[in-house]
C-alpha cells in the first residue's frame, strides 16, 4: 500500500478501538536478500504504521532481521509468521517478540510444509520462552483449545474472518467459504503466480482450477486465458484496476467479473466456518467454545479422600 493509505487505515482503526492492533507487512524475498530500495520501502511502511498508532507489525515471507530494530524504535512489537522450526529459531535470534507458526493447512500463501499440530509443539520447545501463536486450519474454539494445549499462547486466524460482516471482501467469496469444506481447498505451488512466483498457496477450487487441470496443468505462459483480465477490482492502492488472470489479489466488494476466475484464498478451516457474522461475535464464540472445550478435557476435579 502507498504510505498515505497505510496511515489512513491505521488511523481509522485507531479511531474504532483503544485496544492494541497490528498491521501485516509482506517482506517477500526468498532467499532473503534485500535490494536497498526494497528494504527502504518496508522500513518506511513500518514507520508509517507506528506513527499512525499501530501496536505491532506482523511480517511474512522473508528475513525479519533488517526490520526488527526499526519496529522496536517505533514502539511496535515485531512478529513474523514462519513455516518451520528453523525459520522460527532464526527469527528469535533476530529479535522478534513472537512467532506465528503456520501449518500447511493454512489458506492464502503458505510457508508451512507440515501440519500445524506437529509444528506447534516443536516450535514452542525450540523458542521457549518466546511466545508462539498458531495459524493454519484453525477456525473454531476447539482448534483454539487444541493449540493452547500444545503450548501456543494464541492463534492467528484468517479464513474465519473472511466470513465476517466487516471484511471488505466480495459477498460471493464469503458465501463460498461458508458453503465449502476442507476437501474443496487446493494447495498449488504456482497457479496464481503472475506477480509472485515461487509462493505456494491454498485456495478454494473453482473454474480457473478446473480449466487449468483439464489443460494438463501447464506452466506459466501456457495456461488457458493467460494474458487476459478477469474483471476490475480495488487494488491495495485503493484504485479500481484491471485484474490479470493468475495474478494474486483479494476479491473486494467492488470486484466486477466472474468470481470463478479469482483466487479464493481459504484454509482447511472452511469445514468449521458455517456462517457470516460480526467479527466481535466470532471472537466471543471462539473464546467461549475454547473455554468449554478446555474445561471438558480437564474432567471433574477430585476432592481427594475425606
Amino acid at each position: 500500500m502507498p504510505l498515505e493509505v497505510i496511515r489512513a487505515e491505521v488511523e481509522r482503526t485507531r479511531g474504532l478501538t483503544g485496544r492494541p492492533f497490528g498491521v501485516n507487512l509482506l517482506i517477500a524475498t526468498d532467499p532473503p536478500e534485500y535490494l536497498d530500495e526494497d528494504r527502504d520501502a518496508i522500513l518506511a511502511e513500518i514507520a508509517a504504521a507506528a506513527d499512525a498508532g499501530a501496536a505491532a507489525v506482523v511480517l511474512f515471507w522473508g528475513d525479519p532481521a533488517p526490520f526488527v530494530e526499526a519496529a522496536h524504535a517505533g514502539g511496535l512489537k515485531a512478529l513474523i509468521q514462519v513455516g518451520s522450526v528453523e525459520e522460527a529459531v532464526s527469527a528469535v535470534v533476530a529479535g522478534v517478540d513472537a512467532v506465528i507458526a503456520q501449518g500447511v493447512e493454512a489458506g492464502g500463501h503458505v510457508r508451512g510444509t507440515t501440519s500445524i499440530w506437529q509444528l506447534i509443539p516443536r516450535t514452542v520447545e525450540a523458542v521457549s520462552p518466546r511466545p508462539v501463536l498458531a495459524s493454519g486450519g484453525i477456525g473454531d474454539g476447539a482448534g483454539l483449545a487444541r493449540a493452547l494445549e500444545l503450548g501456543a499462547q494464541g492463534v492467528s486466524l484468517g479464513t474465519r474472518f473472511v466470513a465476517s460482516e466487516e471484511a471488505s471482501i466480495h459477498p460471493a467469496y464469503k458465501e463460498r467459504v461458508v458453503s465449502n469444506n476442507a476437501s474443496e481447498t487446493v494447495l498449488t505451488p504456482d497457479l496464481f503466480d503472475a506477480d509472485w512466483p515461487g509462493a505456494p498457496h491454498r485456495t478454494l477450487r473453482n473454474r480457473i482450477h478446473e480449466e487449468w487441470e483439464a489443460a494438463g496443468r501447464p506452466p506459466s505462459g501456457k495456461r488457458p486465458g493467460q494474458g487476459t483480465t478477469i474483471g476490475r477490482n480495488r487494488s491495495t492502492s485503493g484504485e479500481i484496476e484491471d485484474w490479470q488472470r493468475y495474478a494474486t489479489g483479494m476479491a473486494t466488494p467492488e470486484f466486477g467479473g466472474d468470481i470463478e476466475y479469482a483466487p479464493l484464498w481459504a484454509g482447511e478451516s472452511v469445514s468449521v466456518v458455517n456462517d457470516i457474522k460480526p467479527a466481535g461475535e466470532i471472537v466471543k464464540d471462539l473464546v467461549r467454545h475454547a473455554a468449554d472445550t478446555l474445561a471438558a478435557s480437564a474432567g471433574p476435579v477430585s476432592e481427594g479422600p475425606s
